[in-house]
Parts: C-alpha cells; structure tokens; sequence
C-alpha cells in the first residue's frame, strides 16, 4: 500500500492539526503506510498518533533557509508515494521540495478562505509555487471558490473534502438535560486571536439586560498565546470582563483536551470567527448533537439551517441578537435543533464518506 506522509508545522491544539490526525487514522485503517513530519515541538496531538502507531518526525531548525533544505531532503528521500501538507507554510514548503521531483504526488489544502491568502506579497510568492502540486483540496466550498476566482489556471487541480470529525462515541448523542439551572450554557472553542473575535462577543454579552445575563453561561476554551508571548488579545478580554462586572457570565478558560466532553455538557456551542475554512468546533458541535450559534462564515448556508443561529462577526448588535435567540429558546426546542445538527453531521462528516474523498485524490493519476 501507498506511503502518505502528511506534514504541518506542528501537533498544537489548532483545527488543522485536528485534521491531519484524524485523517490520517482514516487513512490508516484503510491500510496506507501513514507518517507526519513536523518542524516545531508542539506535541499536543502527538499521543493520539502515539496510541495509533503513527510515526512523528520532527525536524527542527535555526533558520527558514536550513529549514527549507532539510525538509526537501527529507521529503526526497523519505519513499513518501504521497505528501499531503497542511497550512501555507507547509503547502509552500512541499511545493519548493517537489520542483524537479515527480516521484512522489503533492497534496496541498486550503484551510482557511482569507483575502490576504491572494492579496498579500508573502502569499502571492507562495501561491506561484502551488503549480508544483497535484491536487489542491479544500475544506469548503467557500474557500476553493476564492482560489477558482484569482488562480483559475490550478482548475484542474481542486477539490473539496469536508473535515472528518472524529468524537469518541461516548460524546455523541447522549441524552442531554437541557438548560439546567435556568441557564443555557454556550460552549466556544477557539483560540483568543482577533479573527476568533472575542472581544465582539464580549462587548454583545455585555449589551444584554440583566435578566438575559442571568440566563445565560459562556465557557470559552482557547489558547492564550496567538504567537509566543504574545497574549494581548487574552489580556485584554479579561480586563474587560472584569470591568464589565461578567465573570458570573463569561468565563474565559485555557485550551482543554476535554472540549468533547464540555460540548457535550453544553447546551449549545458557538463560533464568531470574521473567517474561517470550514470550522471544526461547529462540525464538532454537530456530530455531538448540539445546537450552534454561528457567524456568517465558510460554509454557513450549509452547516446552519434549522439547527441554530446566525450573526454577522462584524456587528456587535447581531451577535448580541443572536444569543437573545438562544437565550429565548425553549428548551424543547433546543432538543431538536441538536437532533437536527446529528442528522446533518451525518450526512456531511461520515468517516467512510471522508475517506473515500481522499483515496480517490491519492489514487487519482
């Protein structure tokens, strides 16, 4: 069977590292040689690979030139049939390795549908490169669009392929008491960085009457640091948290490797990102079978229909209007907005539809 190595910079706790895991135990179980090659120590998923038998290769190095050649060695030699990267730098990474090396196919994502992803001086030099991959994939529709509409000569190359969202079984469809206390309890998994936009959400919860706040619960769970050291969007929100008299509303939590289990003891989960590829901790929210609060991003006319609600990120006053929504839900209701959200994790998230997907791009000549 065909070797796959797949490569990201790091197993830290983001939505695309999520992704390269879980693929890469579909593709194991479907009996391909699997590996992930990394070139920051961020092990924060590395047990699940561990547990699997799913070798890691971490290659560190002291500079962005050093770092290109080892990993071009490496992929060089590695007897890889196929390289799936993961995020731009790696995408460009494996690009600038492929040139002169048709041995092995490159697999390259888009996880994400920025406008700096074809604007920007750094990404243009980047995206020249992408006419050294295979098959470009995408995780929504929203995002392969963007790439059709500036680099309409890659056509040949894209595809879209849904995340695989993998929730142990004993999150999913539990049976769930719903607005204990009185209070709907939002769960929000994202990291505290300005496109994650928790500070509109702040600014929302604090628009809401007293008599709202005191039905509602957010439990936000995130990494602190955006870049290393750099914590000044954390900083800020706790401040104003504290200044706004919400810590009884808001609690704002350090990322967790129990969010499934939060998810599930929640009532509903929210996202307010101003852009996202397709987000997992919606996709998540679903395939547990719980409501979703969600801002107008990626894919939204398919993810959220009957089964939540819808803001604008960039307005405080949508956001606000949509938690007024949830907090005004009645909790039947709630009940089959997340049986809802089931039927349509289903539909969409399936391991074996997923990994048809992605052998069908690998295999494909």
């Amino acid at each position: 069977m065909k070797k796959v190595i797949f490569f990201i910079d790091n197993l830290g706790s983001g939505g695309a590292q999520r992704q390269v895991v879980n693929v890469a135990l579909l593709l194991k179980k479907a009996g391909y040689d699997v590996s992930v090659l990394v070139y920051y120590n961020m092990p924060f998923y590395k047990p699940m690979l561990d547990e699997n038998e799913i070798p890691v290769t971490l290659l560190e190095t002291k500079s962005i030139i050093s770092r290109m050649m080892s990993i071009r060695r490496y992929l060089n030699k590695s007897g890889a049939d196929v390289v799936a990267a993961f995020l731009e730098t790696p995408c460009f990474l494996s690009c600038f390795s492929k040139i002169g090396h048709k041995k092995w196919k490159l697999i390259t994502t888009e996880r994400s549908a920025k406008i700096s992803t074809f604007t920007s001086r750094r990404n243009k030099i980047f995206n020249f490169f992408e006419r050294f991959s295979d098959a470009k994939v995408g995780n929504s529709w929203n995002a392969i669009r963007m790439w059709q509409k500036y680099y309409p000569q890659y056509n040949d190359k894209y595809s879209v392929i849904y995340n695989h969202i993998l929730v142990p079984d004993e999150y999913v469809s539990q049976d769930h008491e719903y607005c204990e206390n009185g209070k709907v309890r939002l769960a929000v998994a994202a990291s505290y960085q300005g496109l994650k936009n928790p500070l509109a959400v702040i600014e929302a919860v604090n628009m809401l009457s007293d008599e709202q706040k005191a039905k509602l619960v957010i439990d936000w769970y995130g990494r602190a640091e955006v870049t290393t050291g750099d914590t000044e969007i954390y900083d800020k929100a706790v401040q104003m948290v504290k200044d706004y008299s919400l810590s009884e509303v808001l609690h704002l939590n350090h990322e967790t490797s129990e969010i499934y289990k939060i998810m599930s003891q929640s009532d509903a989960v929210g996202l307010f990102s101003t852009v996202e590829g397709l987000p997992n901790t919606i996709c998540e929210a679903m395939t547990i079978g719980r409501p979703v609060v969600m801002s107008k991003v990626s894919d939204y006319d398919v993810l959220v229909t009957d089964n939540g609600y819808l803001c604008d990120p960039n307005s405080v006053e949508s956001i606000k209007e949509a938690l007024v929504k949830l907090i005004e839900t009645p909790k039947e209701e709630l009940e089959r907005m997340g049986k809802a959200s089931r039927e349509k994790a289903k539909e969409l998230f399936s391991g074996e539809a997923i990994t048809k997907q992605w052998i069908d791009i690998i295999e494909r000549r």
